[in-house]
């Protein structure tokens, strides 16, 4: 490992570690101290924001990372940098979800509204960590990311202290806490006026990464809405959101790996052997992580989810079995999706996730009703291995090849 792989590393995974601790504590408070049924409807609140959260970002945090690290759109006269175009994007997607926030139903608007500003400024600082991590400062990045996680913490464990607050005090600590971190030099980068200029070359790869976020989110999400939707008991989502957050903690701790890998991918680009060895280096690591995480977790999985969330939280424990037996598949996926990525083929892998949202949707659909919950992590399992049979045949039909820049 070379001395700035290893710092980059080093970096990531502290402010990875540190983001982390910080979220599980929020979490394991949230849910102690809002109970199953009230933490079930704020996961609940959350999954819609998050999945808008994607149209939000419209796949500009991607195509901003891609293109800092090594550039391949063409230039054009008169097109506005990336970032402007960005927060345009950003601006005119918050004003349309505040909108639509009075589709729903009166009880969840405040807490909906809420949780659209909060994801309106959580994507303003993704754009600042992709322009980061693209530069090549992770470190920065790193510092940045723990700056907004402790924010969003303080400010949301504030709005816990004031007497019944519920979902939508959660939510406008969190927004209140983003607003800080965004006002520290780190957002300065954002001071740029946003513009809205159509731009074939830019929004052809934003469309296809923005599918990839949307198709990704609802397999990864709407296992929750439909818990919430065809069962009775919001106590199942709670414990079934309780028992996934320990799958999202191995994902996150993953995350550095996949970002950095991303990178050393894309300034490979052009050297076709260096590609795949980079590749093949990164899959067997990805590899020997999940099968790690996977018996990690079946051993003190269990431990975890009874100290983190406590007694009321007991029927959580087996769904945790059936979801660990995900992470075989999301892990290697990764550096599947981030080599396609990498390569400029982001339309064969947004049909695959489209593909694999639909068939989600279908088997969640087919399963809660006969086995609730635990139907849902089956659902979850299948439509991993099935993404990741359809991103390994990418490979095999057409090589390391990279699509002609734009």
């Amino acid at each position: 490992m070379s001395r700035a792989l290893a710092k980059a590393l080093t970096s990531q995974w502290a402010a990875t570690l540190f983001a982390a601790a910080v979220s599980v504590g929020l979490t394991f408070v949230l849910g102690r101290v809002l109970g199953p049924a009230v933490f079930g409807q704020y996961s609940y609140i959350l999954t819609l924001a998050s999945i808008f959260a994607i149209f939000q970002d419209g796949g500009f945090t991607t195509l901003i990372f891609r293109e800092t690290a090594k550039a391949a759109l063409a230039p054009r006269e008169g097109r506005p940098k990336l970032l402007s175009l960005a927060l345009g994007h950003l601006c005119l997607l918050t004003g349309l979800g505040l909108a639509l926030v009075w589709c729903f139903p009166a009880a969840d608007r405040p807490s909906l509204a809420a949780a659209v500003g909060y994801y309106a400024l959580f994507t303003a600082a993704a754009l600042v960590s992709a322009q980061l991590k693209g530069r090549n400062n992770f470190a920065a990045e790193g510092v940045w990311r723990a700056v907004c996680r402790t924010a969003t913490a303080l400010g949301a464990g504030a709005a816990l202290l004031v007497p019944g607050a519920g979902t939508t005090a959660v939510f406008l600590g969190l927004l209140l806490g983003q607003a800080a971190a965004l006002a520290t030099p780190f957002g300065r980068a954002l001071r740029l006026a946003p513009r809205l200029t159509a731009s074939r070359d830019v929004y052809g790869p934003c469309a296809a990464f923005l599918c990839i976020s949307a198709a990704t989110t609802i397999y990864f999400r709407c296992d929750v809405i439909l818990l919430r939707q065809l069962t009775d008991d919001p106590a199942v989502v709670g414990n079934y959101a309780a028992a996934y957050r320990l799958i999202e903690g191995v994902i996150l701790l993953a995350t550095p790996l996949a970002h950095i890998f991303f990178r050393r991918l894309r300034i490979s680009l052009n050297d076709t052997a260096a590609f795949r060895q980079s590749f093949g280096r990164m899959l067997g690591v990805m590899i020997a992580l999940s099968v790690a995480a996977t018996a990690g977790g079946l051993l003190l999985g269990p431990y975890v989810l009874s100290l983190a969330f406590g007694d009321r939280y007991a029927a959580a424990i087996p769904l945790l079995s059936w979801l660990l037996a995900s992470l075989p598949f999301i892990l290697p996926n990764y550096v599947l999706t981030q080599a396609l990525v990498a390569l400029g083929r982001e339309r064969a892998y947004a049909v695959a996730t489209i593909v694999a949202a639909v068939v989600n949707i279908a088997l969640n659909l087919l399963l809660i009703p006969l086995l609730a919950a635990k139907g849902a992590a089956l659902a979850t399992v299948a439509t991993e291995a099935l993404l990741c049979l359809a991103l390994a045949r990418g490979f095999v039909r057409e090589g390391f090849a990279p699509k002609p820049a734009a």
